[in-house]
């Protein structure tokens, strides 16, 4: 598996009136709060924005009878915690692990060092999971995420092989986390204290 680079950045063309819309529309990648910090439970509640998380490995494991769709990612800096969300095809969520590792940051396919930036490394592992349609095309197009949010500074896709997803937050310092899932779309909400 070829080792991923970084994809460029998307600028924001300057043309009258539609500067102030593209503008808005540059700043949705992971700087700011937006509706994502606003998220709801099943139940219909606000997730609350405070929480005591873990610096702790977190698991769980589901019985997916087939292999889980990523099909995107979207990041938000909120008030007290950076957030991401992994959303998935259909109803059911991969297993998953989270836990601190330490550099160098590693490819897993191919087992090359991947540079990532901050001081403290949160990766996600899902099991039974795939970044990218059957006909080979990835579903993340934007599989290494430089972010301007106070603690979460880089996102980064390590992983898409052989049913196997995973990715590593580079983080300012290390912080507790919290993981919730969410139906209706099938969701994995990770945020980490800022």
């Amino acid at each position: 598996m070829k080792r991923l680079s970084p994809l460029p950045s998307l600028l924001c063309p300057v043309v009258g009136a539609a500067f102030l819309i593209c503008l808005a529309g540059c700043a949705t990648q992971g700087s700011g709060p937006s509706a994502l910090c606003n998220l709801k439970d099943d139940n219909g509640n606000l997730i609350p924005s405070t929480f005591t998380g873990t610096l702790n490995p977190r698991h769980q494991g589901h019985a997916a009878t087939h292999v889980v769709l990523l099909q995107k990612v979207e990041t938000a800096c909120c008030n007290g915690y950076d957030r991401t969300i992994f959303t998935f095809d259909g109803i059911h969520h991969p297993t998953w692990r989270t836990r601190y590792v330490l550099a160098p940051i590693q490819q897993c396919a191919s087992g090359n060092n991947i540079a990532v930036a901050g001081t403290a490394f949160l990766q996600i592992s899902m099991d039974t999971a795939q970044a990218h349609n059957d006909a080979g095309q990835s579903t993340i197009p934007d599989r290494d995420r430089h972010l301007n949010c106070p603690n979460l500074k880089q996102l980064v896709l390590t992983c898409d092989f052989e049913a196997k997803v995973g990715f590593v937050f580079g983080l300012d310092s290390k912080k507790p986390y919290r993981v919730v899932e969410l139906q209706n779309p099938t969701r994995l909400v990770i945020d980490v204290k800022n």
